[in-house]
């Protein structure tokens, strides 16, 4: 057998084996597509599910608000008043949780998107402090916003997603605060960079450890950790914003001190019509 024959030989050979793992590996690659397509169908389903019972939650939610609201603003009897701002405050609190379950939904599925506009960022942190001012006066505690000083200062991203997000952290620096606590919401301007800090830093009792190792490890299944809310500070909302981070190009971090309190911040680019311009 001469030289030719034997490279043939190999050659064919080769080809044999290519032929036979390819072959193998359609029939695995099948197989495997086969086996997970009730997983991806039973995934879907509980997608499409989760979408439509959000939405159909949010219109009677509307409507307890609307007429809770209505009863607290024209009664002027002390227990109805007192009543019907607590189903106002628990409906809007429900309603909260239901837009949390929609829009995690949607990034799940890529379908959010940010809708984006330049805004004055100091007016839309002035409007998160007023919003929450109420019950941190209930609650006895002080929150404060700290800035650069500057009058105006203009940024290019969704203000409503930028609002959320700031709105959730705030939200859980209240809740896991400790009575007399001090909530502290802080911009910081990096004019070298063109980029934007924002911090919630609490007072409260901090993160525990068995909790802050699993902080963000329910961004792929978010209602795994739904049940740590009330009690160690790990539900739904702190899932969302970090995924609503992400989103808008930025990675929520966080720092925690046992008996300290706990800061959470991300930094965002400024992207105004000025830093574009220089």
């Amino acid at each position: 057998m001469n030289t030719n024959e034997i490279i043939q030989i190999a050659l064919w050979s080769l080809l044999l084996c290519l032929s036979v793992g390819w072959v193998t590996a359609l029939v695995k690659n099948r197989r495997l597509k086969s086996e997970l397509q009730p997983l991806i169908d039973s995934q879907q389903r509980m997608q499409s599910f989760m979408a439509s019972m959000s939405h159909h939650l949010r219109t009677p939610l509307n409507g307890i608000m609307g007429y809770a609201e209505y009863i607290h603003s024209s009664s002027k009897e002390p227990m109805i008043h007192f009543t019907s701002k607590i189903i106002l405050e628990n409906s809007l609190e429900m309603l909260h949780l239901v837009n949390g379950m929609l829009d995690i939904n949607k990034i799940k599925q890529g379908q959010l998107h940010l809708s984006e506009s330049e805004f004055d960022v100091y007016d839309l942190l002035e409007s998160v402090r007023q919003l929450h001012q109420p019950r941190a006066t209930r609650l006895n505690l002080a929150i404060e916003l700290s800035t650069d000083q500057q009058s105006t200062l203009m940024m290019r991203a969704d203000p409503y997603r930028l609002r959320q997000v700031l709105n959730n952290l705030v939200d859980n620096a209240i809740a896991y605060n400790r009575p007399q606590g001090q909530v502290n919401l802080q911009l910081s301007h990096n004019e070298e960079t063109h980029h934007l800090t924002f911090t919630v830093t609490d007072t409260g009792l901090g993160i525990p450890q068995e909790v802050e190792q699993r902080l963000f490890t329910g961004l792929h299944d978010p209602f795994s950790n739904f049940a740590l809310k009330r009690k160690e500070g790990a539900g739904l909302g702190l899932v969302l914003t970090h995924q609503l981070v992400q989103l808008m190009g930025g990675q929520l971090d966080y720092r925690t001190e046992a008996g300290v309190g706990s800061s959470f911040f991300f930094t965002l680019p400024l992207r105004s019509a000025e830093t574009a311009a220089t």
